[in-house]
This record gives C-alpha cells, sequence and structure tokens, in this order.
C-alpha cells in the first residue's frame, strides 16, 4: 500500500506529464514544415546582375492548369504571383515602375491548393506546392530565368491558408535569387 507522500509524488508526476503531452501536441498541430528552392540561369554567358539594378513586373501567368471552382474561394493565380512578386521588390527597395533596368515576367507552371488537415493528418498528403518560372530581361533582351519551387508538405493549425501564403513565400525565393546573383547576400 502505498503511502499519502507517495501518492502525492504520483499525482505531481501525472501532472506534469499531462503538461508536456499538452506541450508537445500543440507544437505537432502547429508546426508546419516544407521545402523552398530557388535558382538563376543566365542566357548568353553572363554571371551576375549590377548591384544597382530596378526591377519591374510585366506579366504573368497562369500556366499550370488549375482552376479553381465556381464554389471555391479562389483567386486569380498569375495576379496573386505578380502582386506577391512586385510587394517583396519594394520591400526589398528593389522595385521601380518606371524605367527600369530589368523587367520581370512571371508564368506559373504548377499550382497546388493543398489541404491543411490533410497534411495534419499524414505529412505529403494535401501539400500546398507552387512552382514559378521568372524570365529576366533588360528591355526585351532574356538574361536569365529563375526557376523556384515552394512546398507547404507537413504541418497543422500553422498551415492554415498556405494556399494563398505561398505566393509570398515564391516572391521572397525570387528576390532571395536576384540579390545573390547582385551580390547583395550570399548564396
Amino acid at each position: 500500500m502505498i503511502g499519502d507522500y507517495e501518492f502525492q509524488k504520483f499525482k505531481q508526476i501525472r501532472l506534469i506529464m499531462k503538461k508536456a503531452l499538452l506541450c508537445l501536441t500543440l507544437v505537432v498541430v502547429l508546426a508546419g514544415c516544407g521545402t523552398r528552392q530557388h535558382n538563376m540561369i543566365f542566357d548568353n554567358g553572363g554571371t551576375s546582375l549590377p548591384a544597382s539594378s530596378k526591377y519591374s513586373v510585366g506579366s504573368a501567368r497562369n500556366a499550370s492548369g488549375f482552376v479553381f471552382s465556381d464554389d471555391d474561394e479562389g483567386l486569380d493565380i498569375a495576379e496573386s504571383m505578380k502582386t506577391a512578386l512586385v510587394d517583396e521588390l519594394n520591400r526589398e527597395g528593389l522595385y521601380q515602375e518606371e524605367n527600369p533596368d530589368y523587367s520581370i515576367d512571371v508564368t506559373v507552371k504548377k499550382y497546388e491548393p493543398g489541404n491543411a488537415f490533410g497534411r495534419w493528418l499524414m505529412p505529403g498528403a494535401g501539400s500546398t506546392v507552387l512552382e514559378v518560372s521568372s524570365q529576366v530581361r533588360a528591355c526585351e533582351s532574356p538574361v536569365g530565368h529563375i526557376e523556384t519551387k515552394n512546398t507547404v508538405e507537413a504541418g497543422g493549425v500553422y498551415t492554415v491558408g498556405a494556399w494563398k501564403d505561398i505566393f509570398k513565400d515564391a516572391a521572397e525565393e525570387i528576390v532571395k535569387e536576384l540579390k545573390e546573383s547582385m551580390g547583395l547576400i550570399k548564396e
């Protein structure tokens, strides 16, 4: 038979275990993970962009084949990518609408909105995916292109809305690659 002291100790340990389990559960429910990739390929033997370069965003198109149904909240995929890129270039002080050094045309090659509940149940199921090809041009001459791929593959509550937020993530990767090509940050 256990004494009163041992019983109290057992209750304390049980309470600590419950709190630890609750914290672990919150981490799993709120956390999210995925990948971000970017790469710039220069045309005509180029290797870098001038550090003082300014950019505008030209055309944007959706070649992913994905279309929201009429019942969905939906969004314009091409316009969402263009807006996110303009916002990120502005935030980094690299945007210039009139007389920019370069123009960037974006093409959404693949888009899958995914499902946060599916990601929470089984990582990889319900992944949100965005692949973008960005053509960088000086006047009308191609300088190079940036390929980006962003995914949200696992997570719970934290990843709700990833189907919209992933455009901002892709824009950050495009601007990061531009800054690397300009020598402003290291790869």
